[in-house]
């Protein structure tokens, strides 16, 4: 609803307003989901709604995230899932338990646990897959 990086075409606004000092969200709704749009992919956990939770990159740069796949909310939560009229898929955060956030550079060495937390909903248990 009015988050950085919801718009598929704007440059700068998922960065600009990284004020916290700890991480920035998206806000919740329509965020640019597609797997074929993300490089540097790793599974990180999944939520306590059984939301697979995964750190990466877009393929046109710009700080780490954490968040989810479309492609995975196909199979177990079409209704947070749209297609864009490229093709590509975008998930609407809203429906989910767990939040798209960017993370600082200097924080991109986070831990699996601690960045699928802070995907996480207040108080929504998530459970950690060890990384591989």
């Amino acid at each position: 609803m009015g988050g950085g990086g919801s718009s598929s075409s704007s440059s700068s606004s998922s960065s600009s307003s990284s004020s916290s000092s700890s991480s920035s969200s998206s806000s919740g709704g329509w965020s640019p989901s597609d797997r074929r749009l993300k490089t540097d992919i790793r599974r990180l956990g999944t939520s306590a709604e059984g939301i697979p939770v995964y750190a990466f990159r877009y393929i046109w740069g710009g700080p780490l995230f954490v968040g989810t796949m479309a492609q995975d909310l196909l199979a177990i939560r079409p209704e947070a899932v749209i297609a864009t009229g490229s093709g590509y898929y975008m998930v609407d955060y809203d429906k989910l338990d767990i939040a798209m956030i960017s993370l600082p550079e200097d924080m991109s060495s986070l831990t699996a646990e601690a960045a699928t937390a802070l995907a996480a909903r207040i108080g929504s248990p998530v459970s950690v897959q060890p990384a591989i």
